[in-house]
């Protein structure tokens, strides 16, 4: 199954560790992608950052042929991340905050991944963030999706320079 994306395997892993920011993340999502991973990572056997999931916007057909593409890629659906456990999928969407809307988004790309890869197991749903709203995660618990949070997962006085 071609994941498409940015996609390390176990053998590159601890390379992900080393990384200051993740493809297509700002360094606050990064923060919290590492925290997680720093319990998470040997959960998996491979990760994706930013699959591209659903049909996109419809390409104006007088454009150029790159142009087309380009206009599929940058408006299909964004996976954050797209773990791996043997043939389940792990649909992982990180927040700076988690809130009723986080339930919408990944439901969404479930519905997406299953249309794209049929014969895949029931995907793993999983939210992550530094912080949320109380309500919102009783609703994401109560849909299947696991949340694990990382308060601690902010920048440093000292990091000032990351922010930008």
């Amino acid at each position: 199954m071609d994941a498409g994306g940015y996609t390390w395997d176990e053998n590159e892993f601890a390379l992900l560790l080393l990384r200051k920011q993740y493809p297509e993340r700002t360094q606050g999502e990064s923060l919290v992608i590492r925290a997680f991973l720093l319990e998470h990572l040997g959960e998996f056997d491979r990760l994706t950052f930013s699959k591209r999931v659903g049909k996109g916007l419809t390409p104006d057909p007088t454009h150029l042929e790159g142009v087309q593409r380009n206009t599929v890629f940058s408006t299909q659906l964004r996976i954050d991340i797209l773990g791996w456990r043997g043939r389940q999928p792990i649909i992982v969407e990180v927040k700076q905050r988690i809130t009723p809307a986080t339930l919408g988004q990944i439901l969404t790309y479930r519905h997406h991944l299953l249309e794209e890869f049929p014969d895949a197991l029931e995907p793993g749903l999983v939210a992550v963030g530094r912080e949320a709203v109380d309500d919102a995660v009783v609703v994401l618990q109560a849909h299947g999706v696991t949340v694990y949070l990382y308060p601690d997962a902010t920048l440093s006085p000292g990091d000032a320079q990351l922010r930008q």
